[in-house]
């Protein structure tokens, strides 16, 4: 160290920029260029060529050394020498922050945009303190008024944010957190800025409404209505990642009322609104809170389509429209993703009373059948989803393997079995695989496997991401990069970090397969999967317009409405699940067929004028899946004649005769269609219908 240190003090003092490249390279540092350059600014900084040389060989031990000492000069523009000094000269502090500098550009990018933030997290310790929901909800109290504006809490709540995600991070990647821990925090800290969120926003409308005031019968006096924020998926498991976005929904207590307004001129109330319209209101401003980018970033991002009615539906809904909704039309996928469901911020008593309500839809008590094939069409939506099939090996959540394959897993034996067995109705996956296996329902084999892997996977997951907040689930594909996620995880080199993954997802695909496990011939499709693909809700839209613009639609976003009416049919009109699931068989193979027409913007409108004609769809649906053929001649007949279509969208109904004789006799003779035509005329009992028989024989 001490030889080190004499030839850094020489190599700098006498500005041999050739003599530090030589020494870094030497050292093991790949970037010597710039290396050098950092040898130089940090000996000035400091004016200490023993701790330099300290730093330079304690850097190397990070996941990218190069980056550790860029970053460290970087901090020494912000912080002084006289507070940066002492955190470096104590061994403890000193890994502590190279870790995070040589891990991730994305907290050295907070670490130097505020000193307050260096302050907090290493000269006051809180990267030793773990902190509750309940203590971060305490300090965004104190840290933000009732009283400031609404842009004003934007930015007082991205603050809290970086300060939180800095100290939660820090101490992940120092080893001081597990991933439970990790995610717990994660997750108590978006709860903790919604219900600020909330509360500011709430306080904000009210000096403008008034209080939002309902009755549940006449008889009954008025009282202040009730706002619920329900967590979805990791957010209400609290398995949130570090780049997670949360996925809420909306609840009020009921739309039966007004606000109280505010004073007028004449002391007459001025500024009432319904309940409801102060509810969207309220939501829109806590949505935005926490969502928007402004020129501080965001907090979390926001997703709502898991609301009822998805995109078409209310932003805010009143709790009974919601629970009606779910008993009379909630689909499968709905029920799985309630599972997880919680209240996050607001009324958690309105909140935990209609998840009470829910339960009975939520875990039914009897084995429901067509919810098992439901679960299977699930699992063969996940096996061809468009990201398993466009990014493969590299995806860690949707690939071969991954952690949607251990959710998936946990989901569906819940979903079946939970309805009997409560003690399985718990929210996190790993807590959930333990009550799977107490009740004998996860193999004592199969229980290391899945917990070790989601733990494995969990934590690599947040290591891409915590390099520069990506939203990402990717393996890096450059080698020098692949080389720092495998350090950043706790190996030396890539080949090992490498076959500890492929060891643990070989181990959950074969266990992924056997679930539910259907014959070749039983999962067979005659689609191909990137077309099944896009019927996922899940992607997004802007990237399958693109995908229908690469497949030859001039119109991407008119055949995008389209398909959407395929895959949910038409607003606030339901299908019962047995049309629904027709209608999902169907949809990819008319995609297919369309795509094959001479012009598939007018075959695929076409098909959604057709389908939005029928009343009985159900039974047309049933038809169709039966029928492929069928599909094949309507789309057809859709995509080379207008004069042809029109008749078919005007009547419907002889869809029935195609099927039953039309398509089975190509051709017809004369002799042919005149015994055909007199049997029809034969049953019709005056002129008028005889009329009428040609004109629909024609």
């Amino acid at each position: 160290m001490e030889n080190l240190a004499a030839r850094l003090k020489e190599l700098c003092h006498n500005n041999d920029d050739e003599g530090l490249k030589a020494l870094a390279l030497e050292l093991g540092y790949t970037e010597a260029g710039k290396t050098m350059a950092n040898f130089s600014a940090l000996s000035d900084f400091f004016e200490c060529e023993e701790l330099l040389a300290q730093l330079a060989i304690s850097a190397l031990a990070t996941a990218d050394p190069d980056q550790a000492l860029n970053n460290l000069e970087r901090l020494s523009n912000s912080i002084s020498v006289e507070d940066l000094r002492p955190t470096l000269t104590d061994s403890t502090r000193q890994k502590q922050l190279l870790t995070v500098l040589g891990a991730s550009q994305f907290l050295t990018g907070i670490l130097c945009r505020n000193k307050s933030f260096f302050q907090n997290l290493i000269i006051n310790s809180e990267i030793d303190l773990r902190k509750t929901e309940e203590m971060m909800i305490s300090e965004l109290r104190k840290a933000i008024s009732e009283q400031v504006t609404f842009e004003e809490l934007q930015t007082l709540l991205r603050r809290y944010k970086c300060q939180e995600i800095l100290r939660i991070s820090s101490r992940d990647l120092n080893g001081i957190a597990d991933l439970v821990e990790v995610t717990d925090e994660l997750s108590s800290l978006a709860a903790a800025t919604l219900q600020r969120a909330y509360e500011v926003s709430d306080f904000i409308l009210k000096k403008e409404f008034g209080r939002p005031m309902v009755t549940a019968n006449e008889d009954e006096e008025e009282k202040e209505a009730e706002f619920t924020i329900f967590g979805m998926g990791k957010f209400g498991g609290r398995e949130l990642n570090f780049s997670s976005d949360i996925d809420l929904i909306y609840f009020y207590s009921s739309e039966k009322g007004k606000t109280t307004g505010i004073d007028g001129p004449l002391g007459t109330p001025i500024n009432q609104i319904h309940v409801h319209n102060y509810f969207i209101k309220l939501s829109d401003m806590v949505s935005k809170a926490i969502g928007q980018v402004t020129a501080d970033g965001f907090v979390f991002r926001v997703d709502l389509r898991l609301r009822p009615e998805g995109n078409s539906g209310e932003m805010a809904q009143p709790a009974q429209n919601a629970i009606l909704y779910y008993e009379s039309w909630g689909q499968s996928w709905e029920r799985s993703a309630l599972i997880k469901a919680r209240p996050v911020a607001g009324s958690m008593k309105l909140g935990n009373d209609i998840l009470q309500e829910l339960e009975p839809f939520i875990y039914r008590r009897h084995l429901d059948y067509a919810m098992v094939e439901d679960i299977k069409g699930m699992k063969q939506k996940i096996d061809r989803s468009l990201a398993r099939n466009e990014e493969g090996e590299i995806n860690l959540k949707l690939g071969r393997g991954g952690i949607r394959e251990i959710e998936f897993f946990i989901q569906a034996l819940q979903l079946i079995y939970a309805g009997k067995k409560s003690g399985l109705r718990i929210k996190g996956s790993l807590l959930a695989l333990e009550a799977l296996h107490e009740e004998e329902l996860v193999k004592d084999n199969e229980l290391p496997i899945l917990r070790d892997a989601y733990i494995f996977l969990r934590t690599v997951e947040h290591r891409i991401q915590v390099f520069q907040e990506q939203q990402t689930h990717n393996l890096p594909k450059r080698k020098e990069e692949m080389l720092a996620l495998a350090r950043r995880s706790g190996f030396e080199e890539t080949d090992s970090f490498m076959q500890e993954l492929n060891r643990h997802r070989d181990a959950v695909a074969e266990i992924f397969r056997e679930l539910f496990y259907t014959s070749d011939e039983e999962i067979q499709e005659e689609v191909r999967p990137e077309i099944t693909a896009v019927f996922d809700p899940s992607i997004d839209p802007d990237r399958i317009k693109d995908l229908l613009e690469e497949w030859g639609f001039d119109s991407p976003d008119s055949a995008y409405n389209s398909l959407v009416f395929l895959r949910d049919g038409k607003p606030f009109s339901h299908l019962t699940q047995q049309a629904r699931r027709q209608m999902e068989r169907i949809a990819p193979l008319i995609l297919q067929e369309v795509l094959a027409s001479p012009e598939p913007d007018r075959s695929l409108l076409n098909m959604e004028h057709f389908l939005s004609a029928l009343r009985a769809r159900g039974t047309y649906y049933a038809l169709l899946a039966e029928n492929h053929g069928i599909i094949k001649l309507l789309i057809s007949l859709f995509g080379t004649s207008r004069f042809l279509s029109r008749i078919f969208i005007q009547h419907p109904e002889i869809l029935d005769s195609l099927v039953s004789r039309s398509y089975a006799t190509p051709y017809k003779d004369l002799p042919e269609m005149e015994l055909e035509l007199e049997a029809r005329l034969f049953e019709a009992s005056d002129y008028e219908r005889k009329l009428e028989t040609l004109r629909r024989y024609r």
